[in-house]
This record gives structure tokens, C-alpha cells and sequence, in this order.
């Protein structure tokens, strides 16, 4: 299991990588293209030029001309030893849980507390591991509909665009916010007009709106009920706290949470009932 999550991972990130040299390589190109893609603008800048000029200000902005490299990869680097260190803790976790699954349980002293620690457990691996596989499912299938879009409309690494769209999916809001400017970028750059380049963009949206409110709610919502404003929290909270592996990891720990106050409230429920 270890060898076929390892290769899938590895093909994914040779599929992004890919999508990532090839558009590096053509950012000195993309400024012009862009401009010219978009005459519709002209006339915007123009009133724009004449109010300032009208009022007798100057509120243009001229950016400073810095090396994107460097910065770049001063930006990207973290995120890289954070994804590192999630993969080999995740690594070693899955090899190591059956003997801290008995630690744990071993670690109370009363029989009742020790089935009780079991019984939280098992209901955590058979929820916990029925949601991520449901959620892993449907986000393959999010990522072969968003290369089959990019293929139809004729955009350029559309393997790459789906691989990227399967690993974003599993940032909630975020993710597929990110993959709507990608697609909205490269179909303006890729497209013969404007509008055109839009379709990806839209189809992907159509996409994103069914699979985020009927798809993923009426699945994953018969086993496990998460308040929406409690997932945005906990979405905020861990990503502030671990960057982006906490916002992959937010849902799955608000998962054990609720697991963990389901049995203890349920005990403290009983223990009231039938007072010893």
C-alpha cells in the first residue's frame, strides 16, 4: 500500500512539475500575451488615465523590477520541508500504529476504560479511513473531469491541470479557487479570444459547485455530519498552525474530535442514568 500511494504521489508531482517548468520557461512571454489578450481593458485604462489627469493626481503604481527566482524559491521552500516532514511522520505513523493503538488502550488501568479506549479507536479507523477514501475517490474524479475540460477546450497540459486539480481538491474553498485562476489564466493565454478562454473556467466552476454541495455532502455526509462553520474553523485554525499540510489535515482531526466527544458524552450520558 506504502509502494502504490508512494508511485501515485510521485506521478502526480511529475505530472505538476511538468505543467510548472513549462509555464516558468515562457514567463517572459506571458506580460505581453496577456496585454494583448485583453484589448477590452483599453478602454477602462484610458477613462482611468484621463480622471487622474482630469483631477490633476497620479496614483499609478510602478512595481519594482526584483528576480522572481530567488524569492520564489525562498517562498517554496518551507512548503517543501513541511510537506517532507508530513510524508515521513505519515510514513512512520502507519507503521508504527499497531503498537501505539495498544499503548493507548494498555495505558488505562480499569477494564471499562480500556474497552471504552478501544471502542473510540475502532470507530475512529472504520470513520476516519471511509473518509478519506470517499474523499480521495471523488477527488480523482474531479481531476480526470477537469483534464477532460481542458482537453475539449484545447488547453495546454491537461494531465497536468488534473493532477493539480486531484491535490488541491483536498484544501477546501481554497484549493478550487486556485485551480479557477490557473484555468482562467492559461485559457485567456492559450485561446484565441477572451471568451473562449473562459469555458474552462466556467465548466470547472459547474464542476466544483455540484461536487461541493450535492456529491461530497449526500456521501460523505451519511456517515459523518460536519458543521460547515466548524470545518472553516478548523480549516483556519490548522493552517495558521502547520501551513498547508494543516489545511489537508483540518477535516480528518475535526473528524477525531467529534468521534472522541460522541463516546465520552454518551458515557457521561450513562453514567448519569445509572449512578453507581
Amino acid at each position: 500500500m506504502l509502494a502504490a500511494v508512494g508511485g501515485t504521489v510521485a506521478l502526480i508531482f511529475m505530472l505538476i512539475s511538468s505543467l510548472l517548468l513549462a509555464w516558468m520557461s515562457r514567463l517572459p512571454e506571458l506580460g505581453p500575451q496577456l496585454k494583448d489578450k485583453l484589448p477590452m481593458f483599453d478602454g477602462l485604462l484610458g477613462l482611468w488615465s484621463e480622471l487622474q489627469s482630469a483631477l490633476g493626481i497620479d496614483l499609478s503604481v510602478s512595481l519594482p523590477k526584483i528576480e522572481w527566482v530567488q524569492p520564489t524559491l525562498e517562498f517554496l521552500s518551507p512548503t517543501f520541508t513541511e510537506f517532507l516532514l508530513f510524508v515521513v511522520t505519515l510514513v512512520l505513523f502507519a507503521l508504527t500504529w499497531p503498537n501505539l493503538r495498544r499503548s493507548l488502550v494498555l495505558a488505562f488501568e480499569e477494564r471499562e476504560s480500556r474497552l471504552q479506549a478501544l471502542r473510540i479507536l475502532n470507530e475512529i479507523e472504520r470513520r476516519l479511513g471511509n473518509y478519506l477514501l470517499t474523499v480521495t475517490i471523488i477527488n480523482l474524479v474531479v481531476g480526470i473531469l477537469t483534464s477532460l475540460i481542458s482537453m475539449l477546450v484545447g488547453l495546454p497540459n491537461a494531465a497536468a491541470i488534473g493532477a493539480l486539480a486531484a491535490i488541491l481538491n483536498y484544501i477546501p474553498i481554497i484549493g478550487p479557487a486556485l485551480i479557477l485562476v490557473v484555468l482562467t489564466l492559461v485559457g485567456i493565454l492559450t485561446a484565441p479570444t477572451p471568451g473562449v478562454g473562459l469555458i474552462a473556467p466556467a465548466l470547472f466552476s459547474g464542476v466544483v459547485f455540484l461536487e461541493g454541495h450535492f456529491v461530497t455532502p449526500s456521501i460523505v455526509g451519511r456517515g459523518l455530519s460536519l458543521n460547515a462553520l466548524a470545518v472553516f474553523v478548523a480549516f483556519a485554525f490548522w493552517t495558521w498552525l502547520w501551513g498547508p499540510m494543516g489545511a489537508f489535515l483540518a477535516s480528518p482531526m475535526l473528524i477525531v474530535a467529534l468521534i472522541v466527544r460522541e463516546h465520552l458524552s454518551s458515557t457521561e450520558a450513562s453514567q448519569l442514568a445509572h449512578p453507581k
